[in-house]
């Protein structure tokens, strides 16, 4: 996993890079002051020796397309080396001063750095405010507390929605201005700036609108004229529309057929826009490791270079979070070294980059394909052959039950809320409660863990000593402590449903105003697609509403967000009906549609009872994936009777809502290292 969630991109993209990030958050505990034994990478016949061994792997060179991978030292390119094909079909070979791929998130390092650029001209204040900086375009804030630009860096914003997922378009003649993208998709604070840690793309996209505002500027000639050219990064643009295709390596699926040339909302995007070539990354990491200095050009003072790459968020010295614009995600393999980086994803492209400040060493991997991703096994392979670990254990610590049972509850994913983690006491030991399973944690730090792997988890109080946040397994993001709710005075305790209601009551979903669920009450369609986007949190649509029958209604925004991803669709009159109960075989449709953009294994089961012919694939997906309560019994032949066409119940949504949670990340993490 990963980790780095790009701009707006797929639904796909958005949830995989949070739960695949999974594999590469903690790990064994490190002695951060000793120093590794090794020496670093001297030669660069020796590096590309490492280089070739590495992508000579059978596991990798059997599903790989193409790969360019840089390794710099001091202030010379040890490595610029291509593998694979730009282009399958032509035998495309990748040339490193040519070959252009997408660079998704690492995007955000060159943004951050225009943002810096500023604050050493003293036209910006990190301690200031943000939208005196924006010419009158407003932010929500329902907090009190002011949103400053260090929040925007650190991605500490507290907004309520971080990713708007717009689909892409393969009209690369279309634009779209980043003001206006700005002020059609601005979120609201709602929690308190600066307080918990959540990966996030619309504030590199405030960035850019900052230095676009601030310099009067468009935000591309700022980057162009102000990083590019000094580093002469002549390859590296923006706008997809204006390159030479040729030049451009194809994506790929992961079955490898090419992926069409896409576009995004804003068609310039300082969250994950850039295009560049490895040879154009190199002249930046020179830059970042040398003081900001590469040959007779400066982009960044020594000091504003330090401020980048010091760590300003983490959970705990052991798992930093952030810099200003430079991510830690991948600590598992750090073996105690000082390292800051950043990651990318986007359909067809995949790519990081990583320095070791203190050796004055980085590395940069992109690939452009999804059938295999190289980052994780690359860093790793690339800090044990050259900065190896130290190996010492972690010591436990024996805590009383008393002192272990402050850490008790549930704490929801801030990125992406039908993840719940729940934490109980148990005998001498915490048990931590995942989508994936269980996991025993052992105290080694008055607020530090670790798992029965290695893996760390960290927790956060507040200045009472209250658990407030916990940190583990997704590096993306922190999970907020979810207090403690009275159950719905209408769903009994004995109730088979209970389960299913609390469980998404934790996640925010379904919400009532009032202490009653009604579990019994035929849920409408328009509710179903709230839920359906509230459990995934994505923002609804600002876009005007496609169906004639949802103009102004409760749930217009989620049901043409659902129709934009193809989810939802209407009848040939151009109607949605959302007030009209929804059936169990449409409800099972807009789950499969909503689902197959990142589930693809196809999901069968023998149905019996009658289902329409249009919903028999999406029966078959809900009933074989086994997403239904106690309502549904499976007969002694083995087949379900699915009830397809009575109305579904507000309980039995839950059931389904609730089940499609744990079915969701086992699809994803099939063959992932977690």
């Amino acid at each position: 996993m990963k980790m780095s969630v790009p701009v707006r991109v797929t639904l796909k993209s958005f949830l995989a890079a949070s739960v695949l990030g999974a594999s590469i958050l903690g790990g064994s505990i490190k002695s951060t002051a000793a120093a590794a034994a090794g020496k670093g990478p001297e030669t660069a016949q020796e590096v590309e020796a490492f280089a070739d061994e590495f992508f000579k792997r059978p596991e990798i060179q059997s599903k790989l397309t193409g790969a360019a991978f840089v390794v710099v030292s001091g202030d010379k390119v040890l490595l610029n080396k291509g593998f694979g094909y730009a282009n399958l079909e032509n035998k495309q070979p990748i040339k490193p001063d040519e070959t252009v791929f997408r660079m998704a998130s690492i995007t955000k390092v060159f943004t951050a750095a225009a943002v810096m650029q500023l604050v050493e001209e003293g036209k910006v204040d990190l301690e200031g405010e943000v939208a005196p900086y924006l010419k009158g375009v407003k932010i929500p804030n329902q907090t009190g507390s002011p949103l400053k630009v260090k929040h925007l860096l650190t991605h500490t914003t507290g907004f309520d929605f971080t990713d708007n997922l717009l689909p892409n378009s393969t009209d690369l003649s279309k634009t779209s201005s980043l003001e206006g993208f700005i002020k059609d998709w601005m979120p609201s604070v709602v929690r308190t700036p600066g307080e918990a840690y959540r990966y996030d793309n619309f504030a590199s996209d405030l960035q850019g609108y900052l230095v676009q505002s601030v310099t009067g500027q468009s935000f591309e000639k700022v980057v162009r004229d102000r990083i590019f050219k000094p580093l002469h990064m002549n390859h590296s643009s923006f706008e997809i529309g204006k390159l030479d295709l040729k030049q451009l390596a194809t994506g790929y699926d992961s079955n490898n057929k090419p992926i069409s040339p896409y576009t995004f909302t804003p068609t310039i995007s300082p969250a994950g826009g850039m295009l560049a070539t490895s040879s154009d990354i190199a002249q930046f990491m020179l830059a970042q490791l040398n003081g900001g200095k590469l040959g007779s050009s400066t982009i960044l003072k020594p000091e504003t270079v330090a401020n980048m790459q010091k760590v300003h968020v983490g959970i705990s010295p052991e798992l930093p979070n952030m810099g200003y614009g430079f991510e830690m995600f991948y600590q598992k393999y750090y073996n105690g070294q000082n390292v800051v980086g950043k990651s990318g994803d986007l359909p067809g492209y995949h790519s990081y980059m990583w320095l070791l400040p203190d050796k004055k060493v980085g590395g940069f991997v992109v690939t452009n394909g999804e059938a295999v991703d190289v980052r994780t096994d690359l860093f790793k392979a690339f800090m044990d052959r050259y900065y190896p670990a130290d190996g010492k254990p972690a010591v436990e610590l024996h805590s009383t039950k008393q002192e272990l049972a402050r850490f008790e509850g549930s704490f929801r994913y801030l990125r992406i809320p039908m993840l719940i983690f729940d934490v109980k006491l148990e005998d001498d030991h915490l048990i931590l409660t995942t989508p994936l399973g269980d996991v025993k944690l052992k105290q080694i730090g008055k607020l530090l863990f670790q798992d029965e792997n290695g893996r760390l988890a960290a927790f956060k109080e507040d200045n009472k000593g209250n658990i407030t946040h916990l940190y583990y397994l997704l590096p993306d993001a922190w999970s907020e402590r979810i207090p403690k709710t009275e159950n719905y005075s209408d769903v009994k305790p004995d109730s088979p449903y209970a389960a299913f209601i609390q469980d998404l009551q934790k996640r925010r979903i379904m919400k009532n105003t009032s202490s009653t669920f009604e579990p019994q009450r035929p849920i409408t369609r328009g509710e179903f697609c709230a839920e359906l986007v509230g459990l995934i949190g994505i923002k609804p649509s600002v876009n005007p509403v496609q169906f004639n029958d949802v103009q102004g209604h409760l749930y217009a925004p989620q049901i043409q967000m659902l129709a934009e991803f193809g989810a939802a669709t209407g009848t040939a009159q151009g109607k949605f009906e959302p007030d009209r109960a929804i059936t169990r075989q449409e409800a099972a449709q807009l789950v499969m549609k909503t689902f197959q953009i990142f589930v693809h294994s196809p999901v069968k089961a023998k149905l019996s009872g009658e289902t329409d012919p249009w919903a028999i694939e999406a029966v078959q997906f809900v009933a074989g994936a086994g997403l239904y309560g106690p309502e549904v019994k499976q007969e002694a032949d083995g087949s379900v009777n699915y009830r397809s066409r009575d109305v579904m119940l507000r309980q039995e949504a839950a059931a389904l809502l609730t089940k499609a949670v744990p079915f969701l990340l086992v699809e994803m993490t099939k063959g992932k290292n977690l």
